[in-house]
């Protein structure tokens, strides 16, 4: 026979285990509603995930049809850059300490992967701690079909903004 504080102990760590073992269960298995997802058809309607399924992102992003807003931000280096069509503006805000060589950008086309040369238009070296904005158009291309927008600086592949 089991002392009654043996009995409280040994319910407690009971019960203590139970509400850990629950909490780790809900946490691995709780709902992220709110995060994008992907969906699509295997092309015959079933969405069976056999490896043939068109995955279609949903959109993330807001605005008029044809325009878009990118950001670039890195420590001391933002750009943002705004399509209309298929011209807008890149604004360069330049903290990082040295000076930038004049800017460029490509495109990948989302469908084919092929590049997409974008032209800045009068491109110059933006000096430390200013912020310059400079004409920006590319050709061959629709706003809907854009994969990813690549920052460039002289011959240097800074990496994709992000679409807002």
């Amino acid at each position: 026979m089991m002392p009654d504080r043996m009995k409280t102990t040994h319910r407690g760590l009971l019960l203590l285990t139970m509400v850990m073992a629950t909490t780790l269960a809900t946490s691995c298995t709780r709902s992220t509603a709110t995060e994008p997802r992907a969906s699509g058809t295997n092309g015959n309607g079933t969405g069976t995930g056999n490896g043939s399924d068109t995955v279609t992102p949903e959109a993330t992003a807001t605005g008029p049809p044809g325009t878009a807003v990118y950001l670039y931000a890195n420590p001391g280096l933002v750009a943002t850059m705004h399509l209309d069509g298929d011209s807008g503006t890149l604004t360069i805000e330049n903290d990082t300490g040295a000076e930038l060589p004049p800017p460029g950008f490509y495109i990948l086309d989302a469908s084919t992967g092929d590049r997409v040369i974008g032209e800045v238009k009068d491109p110059t070296a933006i000096p430390i701690g200013e912020t310059r904005t400079f004409r920006v158009s590319f050709s061959g291309l629709g706003i809907k079909d854009i994969g990813l927008v690549i920052l460039v600086f002289g011959h240097d592949n800074y990496g994709a903004f992000a679409r807002q």
